[in-house]
């Protein structure tokens, strides 16, 4: 392999590549507000800006551009990306408090390498708070996730590589207010419908939704909002974490044996599809 290519793709073993053969890349999309970021703030936790260690991450391609946890509901700045490259499955810059960010991502990744998945990249373009009208077509999320998305495509393109959008990730609503709220579902449907034109290969996309867990009334429309959408469609599937409700560390975000869960979780629900 050429060192251009290596530069384009970052590490190459991450695509399992041993030879220079172009290969066809499934791409799963990961967006949402600070628990698809994944905060390490809780001082419960054993090491908790790390992960458990995988040898497995080495060979998982990553792929990651976050915004800022402090800007709430105003322009949050990048606070970290991986330089325009392809890479390893791994933590990601952290902000504040949380001195990394690692989500779902991990190990929803290592349980499909482990399934016996390969040729696969994430993509993980999340933000810290933000209610769903961030994602709405035209304002910052929307186009965060075009950004990020059409420079990971290209590396993929310029080695030669083909891809497919097959599924997109949301963990989204705890910052929600009552009207975004009372519209989760239909700002989720639009979302979807909106990639599914603008993103190159993602026609087919399916959706998984990661359910929130903080108490409130608020939170119970955007559950039900959420939920009731799956129930309608085929393409969207959406799984309950209200049982994770007791491992709210600030009575908002999951712990690390959480966000470990959740991701299995999402692997469970990609089986399905």
């Amino acid at each position: 392999m050429d060192n251009k290519r290596i530069s384009s793709l970052g590490i190459a073993a991450a695509l399992t590549l041993s030879s220079a053969t172009a290969k066809h890349i499934e791409i799963i999309l990961l967006t949402g507000q600070s628990n698809s970021l994944g905060t390490t703030a809780n001082k419960k936790d054993t090491d908790p800006s790390k992960p458990p260690l995988d040898p497995s991450d080495k060979h998982i391609a990553f792929f990651w551009s976050n915004r800022s946890t402090a800007a709430a509901d105003g322009p949050a700045a990048i606070i970290g990306d991986s330089a325009g490259k392809i890479t390893t499955l791994q933590q990601q810059q952290g902000q504040g408090r949380n001195t990394t960010f690692w989500g779902p991502e991990i190990n929803f990744g290592r349980k499909l390498y482990a399934s016996g998945k390969r040729d696969f990249l994430i993509i993980k373009a999340s933000r810290g708070g933000g209610g769903n009208g961030h994602w709405v077509k035209g304002q910052q999320m929307y186009q965060h996730i075009l950004k990020t998305t059409n420079t990971a495509t290209e590396a993929l393109k310029q080695s030669g590589h083909t891809f497919t959008f097959t599924t997109l990730l949301y963990l989204q609503g705890e910052s929600d207010n009552n009207k975004e709220a009372q519209i989760a579902g239909q700002r989720f449907s639009e979302l979807l419908a909106n990639l599914r034109k603008d993103l190159p290969e993602a026609t087919n996309m399916q959706a998984i939704i990661g359910g929130i867990a903080p108490v409130g009334k608020k939170h119970d429309t955007v559950r039900e909002q959420q939920k009731q959408l799956a129930e309608s469609r085929s393409d969207i599937q959406y799984f309950s974490n209200l049982d994770l409700q007791k491992q709210l560390y600030d009575r908002l975000h999951f712990d690390k044996a959480a966000k470990l869960e959740i991701g299995h979780r999402y692997f469970q629900a990609y089986s399905k599809k």
